[in-house]
């Protein structure tokens, strides 16, 4: 009688959707890079896939729901409520190690999305096409951009660019990095690419404006805090997981 009952109470429990969030509350957005299980040190662009797997578990056992960028952009206009305890996962530069991380996703049904450097970011330690492609086939997961080449030197990169000297040059060049990345990625996997994450978090006015040309309605940065209804789906905050 006892596990009839706690039979009947679990499938209740499995059944009853997720309590919505209440009027301000924010979400947040989580920043992953490589998934290793080498001997490498941990830190903002490193974890270990054990420790990974444990941050997943406890993410799971304490109700938290992983929404897509689609669902939090809908939050933070105002069309759509996100559960009490949604959270977004998201994994920067498109390394071969975030197919660590994939099976732990998969035993948790958990939904993530990927950014993808489009040209020196493709094969060797970066995922393969095909790869990319068996991930977009899977309908909890979500292929985005991250730039062609993702430039990241603090003396020459997306913002430097914009601000220098030869102001004009750059914005085209910015531009093509936006522009031709968005392309590359709907013309491989046969749909729209509404979203980028700058390099490095790096950016300013001038490159919104670029992005909104380029075709995108939402960008994130690197910036922490938390996304609330209301709040600027062009400066999406996020945390790194360090």
């Amino acid at each position: 009688i006892c596990a009839a009952s706690l039979a009947a109470v679990a499938a209740t429990t499995r059944s009853a959707p997720p309590p919505a969030a209440p009027p301000g509350a924010g979400v947040t957005v989580l920043v992953y890079h490589e998934v290793v299980t080498d001997n490498r040190v941990e830190g903002a662009t490193a974890i270990t896939a054990a420790h990974f797997a444990e941050q997943m578990e406890l993410l799971a056992d304490d109700g938290f729901v992983t929404v897509g960028i689609p669902d939090l952009v809908r939050h933070m206009r105002g069309e759509a409520t996100l559960p009490a305890k949604a959270v977004v996962l998201t994994f920067e530069d498109g390394w071969r190690s975030v197919l660590n991380a994939t099976p732990v996703l998969d035993r948790h049904k958990f939904k993530a999305s990927f950014w993808i450097i489009t040209g020196n970011g493709i094969g060797g330690n970066y995922l393969d096409w095909s790869d990319i492609e068996r991930l977009a086939a899977e309908p909890r997961y979500e292929i985005y951009s991250h730039t062609v080449s993702h430039p990241w030197d603090p003396r020459n990169n997306l913002v430097t660019w914009v601000q220098g000297a030869a102001k004009e040059d750059g914005k085209r060049d910015a531009l093509n990095e936006l522009a031709e990345s968005k392309r590359v990625l709907e013309q491989r996997l046969g749909r729209p690419v509404p979203y980028l994450a700058w390099p490095s978090g790096w950016y300013d006015d001038t490159l919104i404006g670029l992005a909104k040309e380029a075709g995108y309605s939402a960008l994130l940065t690197t910036e922490p805090g938390l996304n609330r209804r209301g709040d600027d789906v062009l400066r999406i905050h996020r945390t790194i997981v360090d």
